[in-house]
């Protein structure tokens, strides 16, 4: 027999909040006979000193992947004539841009150890009129990208669902 231990609490804690505006998402359809290509020419992006904030892999329909990739606006331009130059013109391009959009992030002590942390984030902007365009939860962080402007409304939402230094 197992036993586990749960630590919950009403109002999780946090290290803070981490804010980054001016950021570009990129949602990428692929096929699974494209992954490997794909994978070299983001890759090929690191010679140009380009990184991404956030990356993103989710099963789609009809066997294809959706890859968010969450970068600086001022590189956008220099990403899609990289991914220009490389796909065949004839081929047919999945590329949708959602520009601009901001980013909230923050981890808090012992996330991956507790339950309700994602759900906390959720219920605090859920009917508050805060649209997410994705969002990304690890064992030891949350991320939630936002339309333009809305993460001045988020803040004060996500201050009240957690302890903020």
């Amino acid at each position: 027999m197992e036993t586990i231990a749960v630590y919950w609490e009403p109002k999780p804690k946090t290290y803070g909040f981490r804010e980054v505006f001016d950021l570009s998402l990129m949602n990428i359809e692929i096929k699974p006979e494209e992954m490997s290509q794909w994978g070299l020419w983001l890759m090929e992006l690191a010679d140009f000193d380009i990184g991404f904030h956030l990356i993103l892999a989710k099963y789609s329909t009809h066997q294809k992947l959706g890859l968010y990739i969450l970068i600086e606006k001022f590189v956008v331009d220099s990403v899609l004539s990289h991914i220009d130059k490389r796909i065949d013109p004839e081929s047919e391009k999945k590329i949708h841009l959602t520009s601009p959009v901001e980013l909230i992030s923050f981890q808090g002590p012992h996330f991956g150890d507790r339950y309700g942390i994602a759900y906390s984030a959720f219920k605090a902007l859920d009917g508050k009129g805060v649209p997410v365009l994705i969002t990304v939860c690890s064992g030891a962080a949350v991320y939630i990208v936002l339309p333009e402007k809305k993460l001045k409304d988020a803040r004060p939402l996500l201050s009240e669902a957690f302890v903020v230094p």
